[in-house]
């Protein structure tokens, strides 16, 4: 029987960083198994004005406490979440769309470690 997805009711602050030495933060405030608020924080840990939004997720189990976790955003990028409970790490993919219509879609890779908040 797969694990109930453990996120549900609760806030994570999530520091990601990339290979290349892109970083950022985020909050994560998961109010069900089908929906989750993210809020982009600066480096002191306050929201980023107008970094929020309340996007559907689905989430599909993988083995114990890892979870597959995927949504699209008003602006057609799509995020696809790796998400480790046991050690407290996502992996994230991100693509953005193409600038222009010449131009390829914006593809990026981050790793994180997550700390509940709530």
């Amino acid at each position: 029987m797969p694990d109930v997805f453990p996120a549900v009711g609760h806030k994570y602050i999530v520091d990601f960083s990339s290979a290349s030495g892109g970083h950022f933060r985020v909050q994560l405030d998961f109010t069900s198994e089908t929906s989750m608020t993210y809020v982009g924080l600066d480096a002191n840990g306050n929201p980023i004005p107008d970094s929020s939004e309340t996007v559907d997720i689905t989430v599909e189990p993988i083995r114990d406490l890892l979870f597959l976790v995927t949504w699209q955003e008003r602006d057609g990028t799509t995020v696809v979440h790796l998400e480790d409970y046991r050690l407290n790490t996502i992996i994230t993919n991100i693509t953005q769309p193409a600038k222009d219509a010449k131009a390829r879609p914006d593809f990026s890779k981050f790793h994180g470690t997550m700390r509940q908040i709530s």
